[in-house]
């Protein structure tokens, strides 16, 4: 069995630049942070005292590609951690695509804290449902 390949013959694994890697060059690289990590931002409550929780938005390159659909693999992933989009993710296709859309993911958490309405990109999770799941790009749901 050919670990670097899927059923079809595609390639799994990708570099930071979309070149092909093995699975152990990609093993490598998730192992340096330095490598992995794109952009990360903590957005707060304005005031000290505010209950309003905390929200991490990371973006990080995966090296895998995670919509099999499509012959661009989208090797990138923005994830919000905290409040009421916790665990929405967009997934992007280049570095360029991750780095503008985590800008965006960022300004749109940050304007919604501000003034409470839905962020274009991502919707907020009922409770005790799992969360959507959207590619940057792409806007499609799983």
């Amino acid at each position: 069995m050919d670990w670097d390949q899927d059923w079809v013959g595609r390639p799994v694994y990708y570099d930071r630049h979309g070149a092909p890697m093995t699975l152990r060059q990609w093993a490598r690289q998730l192992e340096d942070e330095a490598y992995r990590h794109i952009a990360r931002d903590v957005i707060g409550p304005e005031e000290p005292l505010d209950p309003a929780p905390l929200i991490t938005v990371s973006t990080v390159w995966v090296g895998l590609n995670s919509d099999w659909r499509s012959d661009e693999p989208l090797t990138y992933q923005t994830i919000v951690v905290g409040g009421g989009y916790d665990a929405s993710g967009l997934w992007y296709a280049t570095e360029d695509e991750a780095r503008e859309g985590h800008r965006r993911v960022v300004d749109e958490l940050r304007a919604a804290q501000r003034s409470p309405t839905d962020a274009s990109q991502l919707r907020e999770a009922p409770a005790n449902t799992e969360p959507p799941r959207s590619r940057g790009r792409h806007a499609r749901d799983d």
